[in-house]
């Protein structure tokens, strides 16, 4: 008895859309992480606050991405992946709000409310911003092992290459932010290995 196929290929059209729409937020990560400021300074503040502000709304489709790849697969390991992938979403957008929005907001305002001790709640944020985002950026390696793995089984040997650059591009992710140089180089490893991994998903003719 065969094995049921998808009815029908994905259209010409639809498969380079696919893989260019996959790695196109990592792309514009890595391209937002060179104007990144190192440092959050009085000066740098404005920029930083209005940064995070359009990060927020990023670096959720990275979690998107994943349930993307995942489009049409079931099983356990894959609904593991699915669940990770929205705990990230939910732990790392906490980075963006706290150490990002609210550290912004606080530096800018603290010199003109004339409370230089406000300045101090800075520190604060950063340390439960980056609390709150190491369980984000572990739930997301954990998800992209999880569903390479589903996509290896699937495709075979097409997938691998995407699934070792997006698991490799997932550990630097770990502490690099979107900061230039690593974080930059990680975010653009992260593309290609999501786009390899659509074009093997694609190539063996799976849902997508």
């Amino acid at each position: 008895m065969r094995s049921a196929r998808p009815s029908a290929r994905p259209s010409a059209i639809a498969r380079p859309s696919a893989i260019v729409g996959i790695a196109a937020t990592p792309l514009l990560l890595a391209a937002l992480g060179v104007t990144h400021p190192h440092v959050l300074t009085l000066e740098s503040a404005p920029y930083w606050h209005t940064l995070h502000l359009v990060l927020l709304m990023l670096f959720p489709l990275l979690g998107v991405n994943l349930w993307w790849l995942l489009s049409g697969f079931s099983g356990p390991t894959v609904w593991a992946a699915r669940a990770l992938g929205l705990v990230y979403i939910a732990f790392y957008g906490a980075l963006d709000v706290l150490a990002g929005i609210g550290t912004g907001l606080v530096v800018m305002r603290a010199p003109a409310a004339n409370s230089p001790e406000l300045s101090e709640t800075v520190r604060w944020l950063f340390a439960q911003g980056n609390a709150l985002s190491l369980v984000g950026v572990c739930a997301f390696l954990l998800a992209c092992v999880l569903t390479s793995a589903a996509l290896v089984r699937r495709a075979g040997r097409f997938a691998l290459s995407g699934a070792v650059l997006l698991c490799g591009a997932a550990l630097p992710f770990l502490s690099s932010h979107i900061y230039w140089p690593v974080g930059v180089a990680t975010m653009m490893l992260m593309a290609g290995g999501f786009a390899l991994l659509m074009w093997a998903k694609i190539r063996m003719s799976l849902p997508t």
